[in-house]
């Protein structure tokens, strides 16, 4: 994760998660129901955290889940982090850093408590897990200090547009642990004003993918700068209206891990879209991105644009939101699929790319059509930003004037 100090002002003690309300649906996909077993399901024992491993500077708790075998026992402990995490909430006395039990049916949980960080710099805290037999796990809990800010790293990752300076607008970023490594997951620019994300920007590889499965873990943003109060409030239902909570990062782009999906559940990832679009043509769009992914990385800026005088609506807690009167995708990648080079090393005629510019109405549940491909070049003209900063203006130029749909599989 890397952070600056921040810029932005930010709204303090904000609770980060409700760690005691945790439901079934958190166990299984939207679409489909595990099969049955004595083991409840689950061809596995797992834990993972619940929303992130990465927290606002402020006290409360995080949540691991833990599934498998019902009667199967565990063991959990924290190493570094001791003196400001507990397994106990308010006791930081030092001694509830370690604690065991007995998977009881599916819905199991770990409560990690936390210290206040007065502190202007970040800090980790360690848990060691494991279930009885099997090999130990570790788990990183990184806390934001009082003076940080999570920020993109502008002009080193390819997906990111170049920052614009706005009083409005607020950029974060957000990461995940795979396989004991940090990924970043997507970065975004949000607008304050229309309560909702000008762009999300994500690479896509098959590293993000996987069968963990959708959490429905909605919540709020915990980045530092963004508080609850600027962030719609659909965490308990959507929007009013026709409109779904519509995901700029699918939700089926980051099924490698728990925390990776969760994160796709924040607040600020979400927008109101009408359910005709969202679940139909945008998500047969969404499906069309991801069979574009190659060994090679694909990025990809998903947007709303809303506009002068967008119409409203409301949120889940019945205040006033933003409706965009647009969405729009870019996509960047190599022809070959498999050079093992970042795209800022090559040609224009190494790389391909794309724009789709989609108005926010119902389409029907059809295929993308050919008429909401446009070139990158165009969407920037449209939407004021400038996408894939790493790429030089000569290759930039050429690159953002193709509008091939049959590359990528529209027709």
């Amino acid at each position: 994760m890397i952070t600056i100090r921040k810029y932005f002002a930010r709204t303090t003690n904000i609770l980060l998660v409700a760690v005691m309300s945790i439901t079934a649906t958190l166990f299984t996909s939207c679409s489909n129901d595990n099969d049955g077993g004595s083991n409840g399901g689950f061809s596995a024992n797992t834990a993972d955290w619940k929303i992130s491993s990465t927290v606002r500077p402020t006290s409360t708790a995080s949540t691991l889940l833990l599934n498998g075998k019902e009667g199967t026992s565990w063991y959990a402990s924290i190493g570094e982090g001791a003196s400001w995490c507990s397994f106990k909430y308010n006791d930081f006395s030092g001694n509830y850093t370690s604690t065991e039990g007995v998977l009881q049916g599916e819905l199991n949980t770990l409560h990690v408590y936390y210290k206040p960080n007065t502190g202007s710099e970040q800090r980790t805290a360690e848990l060691k897990f494991n279930y009885a037999g099997e090999e130990e796990q570790t788990f990183t809990l990184t806390q934001y200090g009082a003076d940080q800010s999570n920020l993109p790293v502008f002009g080193h990752w390819a997906e990111l547009p170049i920052m614009k300076t706005d009083d409005s607008y607020i950029y974060a970023t957000h990461s995940a642990m795979i396989n004991n490594k940090s990924y970043r997951n997507y970065s975004l620019c949000y607008d304050k004003k229309n309560k909702a994300a000008l762009w999300v920007a994500y690479p896509l590889h098959a590293v993000y993918l996987g069968g963990v499965g959708r959490t429905d873990a909605w919540a709020f943003d915990p980045s530092p700068d963004i508080s609850e109060d600027i962030q719609p409030d659909c965490v308990r239902r959507s929007y009013g209206g026709n409109y779904d909570r519509g995901h700029q990062l699918p939700s089926a782009d980051r099924l490698a891990t728990s925390e990776l999906n969760a994160q796709t559940f924040y607040m600020t990832n979400m927008s109101p879209q009408l359910n005709r679009l969202n679940q139909d043509m945008w998500a047969k769009l969404e499906s069309k991105v991801r069979a574009n992914r190659c060994s090679d990385t694909l990025y990809v800026v998903t947007g709303a644009w809303f506009g002068t005088n967008p119409s409203t609506t409301t949120d889940g807690a019945g205040n006033t939101v933003s409706i965009p009167k647009n969405y729009f995708k870019v996509l960047l990648r190599t022809r070959n699929g498999n050079t093992g080079k970042a795209v800022s090393t090559l040609s224009a005629k190494e790389l391909m790319a794309i724009g789709f510019w989609v108005d926010h109405k119902s389409y029907g549940n059809i295929e993308p059509p050919t008429s909401i491909c446009t070139t990158v070049a165009d969407i920037e003209s449209k939407t004021g930003f400038k996408f894939f900063s790493t790429l030089s203006d000569e290759v930039a130029a050429e690159v953002k004037q193709q509008n091939n749909p049959s590359l990528w599989g529209v027709n």
